[in-house]
C-alpha cells in the first residue's frame, strides 16, 4: 500500500461502511456470511461481491488508526471495508452489509464516522419477505398457534376482531395491509418495498414485495426512532402507520408509496429500541426489580429468538424467506443472535 493510500486509509475506513472485527477472518466465512445478505454473493479476487457491493479484504489497525476511528482499545482490530461496485448500493445494502458483518463476527461497524457495537442495540424486529400481501385466510390459520390472546382491547384496536386466539386488524390503507396482534406479539403486514438482494435469487422477476414484521407489542405503541438519513430506514412512518391502526385514526397514504422506499426494511437504527426496556416491557419487569443489567440483555435477547421463531414459522408455512432486520437470511432462531460466527472458521 503506497504512501498516499496510508494517507488516505483512515478517511475512507472512517466514512464506510466499514466492519471491525476482533480477528481477522477467514475467506470462507465472510463469503458465508455475505451470502446470508445475498445468495449469489461470491469471491472476486481477495475481495467478496454481495449486493452491488465489495467487501474488501481485512487490513490489520492498530490502536493509533483506531483512534482516529473514533473506537476506543488498544488491542488492534481488522477493518473490511464495504465499497459500491459500480453504481450506488440499491436500499443502502452496503451499511446493512457491514452491520451484518460486525454483528455476526463480534465486532463494531463504522459509517459515516460514527462507530456502532450493533451487539449492544436490540437486534430490531425480523421479518418474513413475501412475493404479495397473503390474505387474512392464509395467514389465521398460521397464526392461530403463535398468538394467543383471549380478547380485543377495543381501546387499542377498534378496529379488531378475534379470531381463533388472534386478533386481527384489516388495514389496506396506506403501506399497512393487515395487523395481527395479541398480548405480547403484534405482526405487521405491509406492502410495496422493493426486492432486497435475499429475496431477489428467489423470486428475479418481481419488482417489489410485502413484508411481515414481527415486533414486540410494546414497540408499536410510539413510534420507533427517526431513521438516520439513509442508514437504512423509513420505519418511522410504518410505525405511525401501525401506531394509528391501533388508535383508530385514519392512516394517511404516504407520497410515493407505491414506489416503496427501499430503506424500510433494511436499516437498524429505524427498528431499534433500548434493548433493557423491551425485555422489561415483554416480560414484565419493573423498572428496578429483580435482575442486573446482564439479565436485561439475556430477556430481551430471549425475546428476540422468540420473534426469530414466529418469523422462521410464518416463512414455513407461507413459503417466505425469514430474514433479521438487517437483511440477512435465518435458517433457525439463534441465528438472529450476534455474534453466531466469532471464532468459527469454515472448513
Amino acid at each position: 500500500m503506497g504512501w498516499l493510500s496510508n494517507l488516505l486509509l483512515p478517511g475512507r475506513l472512517r466514512t464506510g461502511p466499514t466492519a471491525l472485527l476482533p480477528a481477522r477472518p477467514d475467506p470462507k466465512t465472510l463469503l458465508a456470511i455475505a451470502q446470508l445478505a445475498d445468495p449469489e454473493a461470491r469471491p472476486d479476487g481477495d475481495d467478496v461481491l454481495a449486493g452491488g457491493s465489495r467487501v474488501q479484504p481485512p487490513i490489520e489497525l492498530g490502536p493509533d488508526l483506531l483512534a482516529k476511528l473514533g473506537v476506543p482499545g488498544e488491542e488492534p482490530l481488522w477493518a473490511c471495508r464495504i465499497a459500491a461496485d459500480g453504481p450506488l448500493p440499491v436500499d443502502f445494502f452496503d451499511k446493512s452489509l457491514a452491520e451484518g458483518i460486525a454483528y455476526r463476527l463480534g465486532g463494531w461497524s463504522v459509517c459515516q464516522g460514527e462507530p456502532v457495537d450493533p451487539a449492544e442495540e436490540d437486534g430490531g424486529d425480523p421479518v418474513v419477505y413475501l412475493p404479495a400481501v397473503p390474505e387474512p385466510e392464509e395467514v389465521l390459520p398460521v397464526l392461530a398457534g403463535l398468538l394467543h390472546a383471549d380478547a380485543v382491547d377495543g381501546a387499542r384496536w377498534p378496529e379488531g376482531e378475534l379470531v381463533d386466539g388472534v386478533v386481527h386488524v384489516p388495514v389496506r390503507r396506506g403501506r399497512v395491509a393487515d395487523v395481527y396482534a395479541d398480548d405480547d406479539l403484534v405482526i405487521t403486514i405491509e406492502e410495496g418495498h422493493r426486492v432486497p438482494p435475499v429475496a431477489q435469487a428467489r423470486w428475479p422477476y418481481l419488482t417489489e414485495i410485502a413484508v411481515a414484521r414481527v415486533s414486540p407489542a410494546g414497540r408499536t405503541e410510539e413510534t420507533r426512532p427517526a431513521a438516520e438519513a439513509t442508514g437504512g430506514t423509513g420505519d418511522t412512518e410504518d410505525a405511525d402507520d401501525t401506531a394509528a391502526v391501533a388508535s383508530g385514526d385514519e392512516v394517511p397514504v404516504a407520497p410515493g408509496a407505491e414506489t416503496a422506499r427501499p430503506e424500510d426494511v433494511d436499516d437498524p437504527d429505524a427498528l431499534e429500541s433500548d434493548a433493557a426496556e423491551t425485555g422489561a416491557a415483554e416480560t414484565g419487569v419493573a423498572e428496578g426489580g429483580a435482575g442486573s443489567g446482564y439479565d436485561a440483555v439475556a430477556v430481551a435477547r430471549d425475546a428476540l429468538v422468540g420473534r426469530a421463531a414466529v418469523a422462521l414459522e410464518i416463512a414455513q408455512r407461507l413459503q417466505g424467506i425469514a430474514a433479521d432486520s438487517r437483511g440477512f437470511q435465518l435458517a433457525e432462531p439463534a441465528d438472529v443472535l450476534p455474534g453466531g460466527y466469532a471464532g468459527t472458521p469454515l472448513a
